[in-house]
């Protein structure tokens, strides 16, 4: 009978143990998502890219001359002919328009101008039945790309501007769960390029002359790995055989956090101002001893993080207003890609966080976070009330409401911490 009995209670604990597992690796999962070394090379198979031109009457003084626009579009246009094979072009505006001048990609910007753009209803357009047209043509094996001046034809009065914000919300939820559905992560960039226009610039039904640089963008949609391919090969970026004019990117994916360990990240050991000597774990990250100089109030070290990998523009990776740290005691005091010490060579294009502690009696652990925020040129770059008049030239109507819609899409039912682009947690277990 005790034997019985003690092979039950056996059984019971194993029970237990393995629910308690479960429980504990379902948690795991979570944040055991380990944000790839920047040696790891990836492949994926090569997307069919559709390109869409919008071509309402706002488009005209974009094309009136040979532009940065044409420039730009042409690059655009050769390289993704260039690389992946099917690549198609049309015009938007009220519907989707595939004429002969879009078969010819090689001379499609050689004869593009205001004439040969009056092609469907070129009046005016909704941005959000664009966006709902482009994203129902993108499957998970198309990257979709609109050029456009991506502008809301409403304005802030009542709820008007939130109704569109929401409208985009709404349609880029249905991509995303539709992504979701089919075992992918859905992702976008937003790219701000500037460009010379001549022609009507209008401001709400108000149409203006204006001659001089104004915004357009640039947004690629579709599957991340796709996106994310196509934004390597393409080199979005503002260099000469990039995307000329870009100004500014904005990237979003509906992946989940990742993690950092020591494959991504790497504590300086050598001396970095007040930080004597600093031995790191085996790892490289956690610090087993730190030495600091006891003539100083404050400790300063730092971290070199490998995140090639990373689904985010650099410029955003070196804003340090984007990161958090952990306890308050810790301040990040610089953001940089200078690469002074031995263990950069560790990584291919390595971040340098610059991090002080406050005072000389520091907490054991601290956590790095880089937060997911809009970017603070979305709203500089954004005005929302009609002025009758042209804006700045950097300024478009509503760009923040239309971004924010589409970031809501993305982060709306998650928590704060959980729309982290990575997590990073540090012990330190001894310090003289």
């Amino acid at each position: 009978m005790t034997r019985k009995l003690l092979a039950l209670l056996l059984v019971a604990l194993l029970v237990v143990a393995v629910i308690f597992i479960g429980r504990g690796g379902a948690h795991d999962i979570e944040r055991g998502h380990i944000l790839p070394a920047d040696t790891v090379t990836t492949k994926t198979s090569k997307p069919v890219v559709r390109i869409f031109m919008e071509n309402s009457g706002s488009m005209n003084g974009y094309v009136t001359t040979n532009s940065q626009f044409k420039n730009a579009l042409g690059h655009l246009i050769t390289k993704a002919d260039g690389f992946y094979s099917g690549t198609r072009l049309d015009f938007i505006n009220q519907d989707i328009h595939h004429t002969e001048m879009c078969d010819d990609l090689d001379n499609f910007v050689l004869q593009l101008n205001p004439q040969s753009m009056q092609v469907g209803n070129t009046s005016s357009t909704d941005i959000n039945k664009i966006f709902k047209m482009i994203l129902d043509h993108t499957s998970k094996d198309t990257v979709s790309v609109l050029v456009s001046d991506c502008m809301y034809d409403v304005d802030n009065v009542g709820t008007l501007l939130s109704a569109a914000a929401n409208s985009t919300t709404g349609t880029f939820m249905k991509a995303i769960r539709r992504a979701k559905d089919a075992k992918k992560e859905f992702a976008a960039i937003i790219m701000q390029c500037m460009s010379e226009f001549s022609g009507n610039y209008y401001e709400g039904g108000t149409a203006i002359p204006c001659n001089t640089q104004r915004p357009y963008y640039v947004i690629v949609m579709g599957n991340l790995e796709q996106v994310m391919d196509f934004n390597r090969h393409m080199e979005l970026e503002d260099t000469p055989t990039g995307l000329p004019g870009m100004t500014h990117k904005y990237m979003l994916s509906s992946e989940p956090t990742w993690m950092l360990d020591p494959a991504t990240a790497r504590i300086y050991s050598s001396t970095f101002t007040n930080a004597l000597r600093i031995q790191a774990q085996h790892d490289g990250l956690n610090v087993r001893k730190l030495t600091i100089d006891k003539d100083q109030s404050n400790l300063n070290f730092a971290f070199g993080l490998g995140i090639e990998q990373l689904f985010a523009d650099r410029s955003y990776l070196l804003d340090k207003d984007n990161y958090d740290i952990q306890p308050s005691q810790y301040k990040i005091t610089d953001v940089n890609d200078n690469a002074k010490f031995t263990e950069c060579d560790y990584f291919k294009h390595p971040v340098t966080l610059q991090v002080v502690a406050l005072g000389q009696q520091f907490a054991p652990q601290l956590t790095i976070r880089l937060k997911n925020v809009i970017p603070t040129w979305v709203k500089e770059c954004s005005y929302n009330e009609r002025i009758g008049a042209l804006p700045p030239s950097e300024k478009s109507y509503a760009l923040y409401e239309m971004v924010e819609g589409i970031y809501s899409a993305f982060y709306n039912n998650k928590e704060d911490d959980s729309r982290d682009l990575f997590r990073l947690d540090v012990r330190f277990d001894a310090y003289e």
